[in-house]
């Protein structure tokens, strides 16, 4: 898309501008994923060694989760401001849109799984769909690391399910929408082939 607005700043750049910041349930924990997704995550002064793995799981899980949507909402408010359109024009141009290749694509995102592993494979990350965030760590993985050794792990996680989340992306919308990919590629990278 090439609008342009606000005195020459394009979609592109607004949205690579984007920042959303997320707290886990206990609001110990924050997590900020800017428009082409890098996350940073701090832990309040003195709380990472409160935690369990189990415990520090399920908060960042649900961190993921409400960060993910935030992040996801934010991103199509920006498209919908760059063209100009009204949030119910914006809802009745998305209605309008929807024939078959769009509906399997849909349907398709919601059961797209991705998965991303850490560097030293401590801290797997996983997205069910477009909104589920589950967040598992090796047990014994907080106390051999510093607060900062871990966030990077979890970077690390992150970046590798934001990679495998664009892969199969990418195929998704090729199997749903003509973009100039070989049918045999996409047998070949579905297994089918």
């Amino acid at each position: 898309m090439d609008h342009m607005w606000d005195g020459g700043v394009d979609l592109g750049e607004r949205l690579r501008a984007m920042t959303v910041t997320g707290a886990s349930p206990d609001g110990a924990v924050r997590a900020t994923v800017t428009g082409d997704n890098r996350l940073s995550l701090r832990f309040q002064p003195g709380t990472y060694q409160w935690y369990d793995e189990r415990g520090l799981s399920r908060q960042l899980s649900a961190l993921g989760t409400v960060t993910w949507v935030a992040w996801t909402r934010q991103r199509e408010e920006v498209v919908r401001l760059a063209s100009g359109r009204s949030r119910s024009e914006a809802e009745q141009s998305r209605q309008s849109h929807d024939g078959p290749g769009r509906q399997g694509f849909a349907d398709g995102l919601r059961r797209l799984e991705c998965e991303g592993r850490s560097t030293e494979g401590s801290v797997r990350l996983s997205l069910s769909g477009a909104t589920r965030w589950q967040v598992e760590i090796e047990e014994g993985a907080l106390g051999a690391r510093t607060e900062h050794a871990f966030t990077d792990e979890v970077v690390t996680a992150f970046d590798a399910l934001i990679q495998d989340r664009r892969s199969r992306l990418a195929l998704l919308r090729a199997a749903h929408f003509d973009i100039g990919v070989p049918g045999r590629w996409l047998r070949r990278a579905a297994g089918t082939d």
